[in-house]
């Protein structure tokens, strides 16, 4: 395990600078304002990794993390105009796909998995009975099931590998903050659009995607 302490790069001063002026483009509904500071926000987490990145990191490890982190990115600018939700969905779960996968590299433990998925199931549970009845497209909600389990997976294998990854936590309260932003981003999409849904869930994404990127720094 390495000393893990937060390295406040260029890249996450980028994104510390950026999301303020995100969020109050939110609060403007300003979308110019979106189209600029988002994807600046988001470059930022990726110049964070890139500088965070040690060559003593397991290969896979850094791989399939840089590519879940650029995916998001993606996925965050798909999202800007309304027409982009489905495309953002699916660049979401291919990421935490491969968080998911790169969390299972250093190793598991099985009761560490099991507190881990008794955990997320029971949150799961709530969720569901909550948002799925409002998502009223049959295709849509079984998408959104479908992310759901992807995004409990992610969160239990980051939970599972705790006593064997060299950042524990940095990995799993990344992944933790990830996993709850999403649930701002279905609350604004499916139950009630707020500007609150903004300024709780994106400094919880980029604050999770900030230290995912300092998972790298090993």
């Amino acid at each position: 395990m390495v000393n893990e302490v937060f390295v406040f790069n260029n890249g996450a001063k980028l994104t510390a600078i950026a999301l303020p002026l995100l969020l109050a483009a939110e609060y403007r509904k300003s979308h110019k304002g979106r189209w600029i500071f988002k994807p600046l926000a988001s470059l930022g987490f990726l110049l964070s990794a890139a500088a965070n990145h040690q060559d003593t990191a397991s290969p896979a490890f850094s791989k399939y993390i840089l590519l879940g982190l650029g995916l998001g990115a993606v996925g965050d600018v798909c999202l800007i105009p309304k027409s982009g939700f489905l495309p953002g969905l699916g660049s979401f779960l291919v990421g935490h796909l491969s968080l998911a996968y790169a969390f299972t590299v250093y190793g598991m433990d099985a009761s560490y998995g099991l507190a881990g998925l008794a955990g997320t199931g029971v949150i799961g549970a709530v969720v569901a009975r909550w948002l799925l009845p409002k998502v009223r497209d049959p295709v849509m909600r079984k998408a959104v099931l479908g992310y759901m389990l992807v995004i409990t997976g992610m969160v239990v294998t980051a939970t599972a590998s705790l006593p064997h990854t060299p950042v524990p936590r940095h990995q799993y309260i990344g992944a933790l903050m990830f996993y709850l932003s999403d649930l701002f981003v279905a609350r604004e999409e499916f139950v009630t659009k707020s500007v609150w849904n903004s300024w709780i869930g994106l400094p919880l994404y980029y604050g999770g995607q900030l230290l995912l990127a300092g998972t790298l720094a090993q």
